[in-house]
């Protein structure tokens, strides 16, 4: 117990909340898949950094998380790791559920942080065969909405235009239940507040985890929060 006491300060990772899982400490402890810790490698990614020494265990346990690290401490990769392994043990996207819309959605208050993290996410989801699509502006809307209509896990989306999809009802979230809000705090500054709570709005009511009952993996819906400022907190 001492010796991981020293090693959160040794990286500076500090808690707050309950039944706290211990942070991990090489990417041999992630208790992630064969499949993912071979594009780790690949990527380059020798040791986790403290934000994913952190931030992957509570995420493999499904639990609601705000993360603070500052830029480039691979917050990207903190999210996207557990986010895809939750993906991984569902169902394939296919024919018979392709036109329920995505399991996936992250938000990110601009198109240029929105296509970053989607070159991050592919990098790691094209070797377990999850799709990922972008839905920024800039871009045909229609062509956007005729890709997440093709089928696939993950939508990585700017507020505005994903709320455009939705009212033209070029996309739907009816199995969506994993979120994450990059720049949360970036998003309520630039005013996309109702923009993301319409997001929220879009999946249904089933999908939200029940309040004092244990998780139920099937209907839980799994709310990340990432910032490079401590005012979230």
């Amino acid at each position: 117990m001492r010796d991981r006491r020293i090693f959160r300060e040794d990286f500076n990772i500090s808690y707050k909340g309950s039944r706290i899982p211990r942070p991990i400490r090489n990417w041999d402890e992630s208790k992630l898949s064969k499949e993912l810790l071979e594009a780790v490698k690949r990527a380059g990614y020798k040791k986790p950094s403290p934000i994913q020494m952190g931030a992957i265990p509570l995420g493999l346990q499904q639990r609601d998380v705000i993360g603070i690290a500052e830029t480039g401490s691979g917050k990207t990769a903190a999210f996207v790791l557990h986010m895809l392994s939750y993906i991984s043990r569902l169902p394939p996207i296919s024919e018979e559920n392709e036109a329920e819309g995505p399991y996936a959605v992250v938000l990110a208050p601009t198109r240029e942080l929105a296509q970053q993290i989607e070159k991050e996410t592919v990098k790691f989801a094209h070797d377990l065969g999850i799709k990922v699509v972008s839905i920024v502006g800039g871009k045909s809307i229609e062509e956007q909405g005729f890709k997440i209509a093709q089928g696939c896990e993950v939508v990585i989306a700017t507020p505005g235009r994903l709320i455009d999809c939705l009212q033209r009802r070029l996309a739907v979230l009816n199995q969506c239940n994993y979120v994450v809000l990059d720049k949360a705090d970036t998003m309520i500054d630039k005013g996309l507040e109702d923009q993301v709570v319409g997001v929220l709005d879009a999946m249904p009511s089933s999908n939200l985890k029940p309040e004092n009952e244990p998780l139920i993996f099937s209907v839980q819906l799994c709310l990340l929060l990432w910032s490079d400022s401590p005012a979230i907190t």
